[in-house]
């Protein structure tokens, strides 16, 4: 069986990352199966060399080159896919769309975001076989716009153990980012944008360092509301407390050294920074958005509260932090959820059965 992957995004996180993770777990699982990855020139995942695997990095200017369709046309009656898997958006799941309405051939979509969608992608999504979303929340928006004669599936994202291995090196850590001894490290790793909901944890800083005065937050990622957070920062005088650290390709090191992670997000597909910190055994603190109460179980491999509420964040910041119990045993269970449930194999083996279900 012939696979053609179809990925567009130009950094190595997200979506791409999970493509790279599918693509070498069916690899080595000795399939008999022969992949193929198209993805766009000069991106992150263009530069690696993936077991098994031809890759095939094609010209793309973004969501409006139409040109694209084009190109993938040409490739597509070069190869002779017995399937079409398209994994991101970036305009790839309309290209998708298009040549599996033109050639026939059997197309998978997997959706990765809850963002609600115009009545409009129903014409998209009809021309799918199959319609996978990574989280039960992703399929609540998807099943609003696909037709219920086309296929649908929750198949989750993964993390690879193995990659996220590392023990804790406070030394480094500490020396790393200038952080004092003893102090209580609560991290946020995500875009800063609003729905990430990076201003409400800003603002629970204020209640937090008033009962743990040794505390310090670090939110590592890039986005437009960067210069915004910052004034929101010096306006509560938490310059101290608060620090935007930019975008890290050291989350794997970074997770084993912080005390908590807090998530509080109003909306995400599933949120792979979560399995991360379960394979790192983070305590978590996240909001019950889109699939995240599929990783994050209240009670039981961590905290949920309400997106937007700034009290309730902050006391349940609070109350992690004064149980150190509780924290390692949130921790252990979120490790042996994210362990059984959300490896590689697993997404390998569920995407496998898939393809040996539609193809022709």
């Amino acid at each position: 069986m012939r696979i053609v992957h179809l990925e567009l995004g130009r950094h190595l996180y997200g979506g791409a990352k999970q493509v790279v993770y599918l693509i070498n777990a069916i690899h080595a699982q000795n399939a008999p199966i022969e992949q193929h990855l198209v993805c766009a020139k000069e991106s992150d995942i263009a530069a690696l060399s993936l077991p098994g695997c031809v890759t095939h990095a094609l010209p793309y200017a973004g969501e409006v080159d139409m040109s694209m369709l084009w190109r993938l046309a040409g490739l597509v009656r070069a190869v002779k896919p017995d399937i079409l898997h398209v994994h991101s958006r970036r305009g790839a799941d309309v290209w998708g769309a298009l040549i599996a309405h033109k050639t026939g051939i059997p197309a998978i979509c997997t959706r990765r975001v809850d963002n609600i969608e115009c009545a409009l992608n129903k014409f998209k999504y009809a021309q799918y076989k199959a319609v996978i979303s990574i989280s039960n929340g992703v399929k609540k928006v998807v099943s609003a716009r696909c037709p219920a004669t086309v296929h649908q599936q929750v198949i989750h994202s993964a993390v690879d153990l193995a990659e996220f291995n590392y023990s804790a090196d406070k030394a480094w850590f500490c020396r790393k980012f200038d952080i004092p001894d003893d102090v209580k490290v609560i991290a946020n790793f995500a875009q800063l944008i609003t729905r990430k909901g990076q201003s409400e944890l800003i603002s629970a800083m204020q209640e937090v360092i008033r009962q743990h005065p040794d505390t310090l937050c670090l939110l590592f990622g890039k986005g437009k509301m960067q210069a915004e957070y910052q004034r929101q920062i010096d306006h509560a005088g938490l310059q101290q407390h608060v620090r935007l650290c930019g975008f890290t390709n050291e989350v794997a090191i970074i997770l084993p050294n912080i005390d908590l992670l807090v998530h509080p997000a109003h909306a995400e597909g599933l949120g792979v920074i979560l399995l991360q910190a379960g394979a790192c055994k983070v305590p978590v603190i996240a909001s019950p958005s889109g699939g995240i109460p599929e990783i994050i179980i209240e009670q039981q491999t961590g905290w949920l509260t309400p997106a937007g509420n700034t009290q309730l964040l902050s006391d349940a910041i609070v109350n992690a932090l004064n149980s150190t119990n509780l924290r390692q045993h949130y921790r252990k269970n979120l490790f042996d959820h994210v362990s059984n449930h959300f490896s590689t194999a697993s997404m390998a083996d569920s995407y496998i059965a898939l393809y040996n279900k539609i193809k022709r």
